[in-house]
């Protein structure tokens, strides 16, 4: 019978040795670098996309306001598109509350004290009062000063619109729905580009409300 040499190889323990961990905590970081950034736009874009759909929704909203009472909304800011749950012409459920803010705001952060109301009451109509630009993170049409008596513009001016305060909902982009009841973004870059806000500055939003550079974003306001 032949008895087997022992071998003069050394064994290698299993696992890794120092010098592949750092290889691969290198190449981690690496693709990190390159990776995160994207998923982050990626976020931004999703949740700007939802915004929009959002504001379709507020769209079909107005519509069916305006079919049910014959008239638009009187109210002023958040009011005037609040006016769909207040005037019940939607029911005040979560998914209505949360369609008559941006996606890109936390909801338990837009003011003081918020959080503490359930988020089916946000709209309630027993709180119609008490609805100002801590209860969205959209602006609506100042109807008091900018009066609009149908949905029948020329889209020129908002009726809905990313707040942007107290900065940006979303990076660059300010989506609105006019008074055609048509869904059309701004970009930053093309109103720095028409010289309506200096680019030297570090602007990140678009200002909305009376203070606007854009004239159709002047219609809107957060207060009642």
């Amino acid at each position: 019978m032949k008895i087997a040499a022992p071998s003069l190889t050394p064994r290698r323990n299993a696992g890794f040795t120092l010098i592949e961990i750092l290889a691969v905590i290198l190449i981690i970081g690496v693709l990190m670098t390159f990776v995160i950034p994207n998923v982050i736009s990626a976020i931004g874009l999703g949740k700007s996309t939802a915004c929009r759909s959002n504001l379709e929704q507020v769209k079909r909203g107005f519509l069916e306001y305006e079919t049910k009472y014959s008239r638009i909304p009187s109210q002023s800011g958040v009011g005037f598109f609040a006016a769909l749950i207040t005037d019940k012409a939607w029911v005040p459920s979560v998914k209505n509350t949360k369609t008559l803010t941006c996606p890109s705001v936390q909801l338990s952060y837009l003011t003081p004290g918020q959080d503490q109301i359930p988020t089916e009451d946000w709209f309630a109509p027993a709180n119609r009062d008490a609805i100002d630009g801590g209860w969205s993170s959209y602006a609506g049409r100042d109807q008091r000063r900018s009066p609009l008596r149908g949905f029948n513009g020329r889209g020129k001016t908002a009726l809905v619109a990313d707040d942007n305060d107290p900065e940006g909902n979303h990076e660059t982009t300010t989506n609105v729905l006019w008074d055609d009841l048509q869904v059309r973004p701004l970009e930053l870059i093309d109103v720095q580009m028409e010289g309506l806000l200096d680019e030297s500055e570090e602007v990140t939003f678009i200002p909305v409300g009376a203070d606007s550079p854009i004239e159709g974003l002047q219609t809107l306001s957060l207060s009642k």
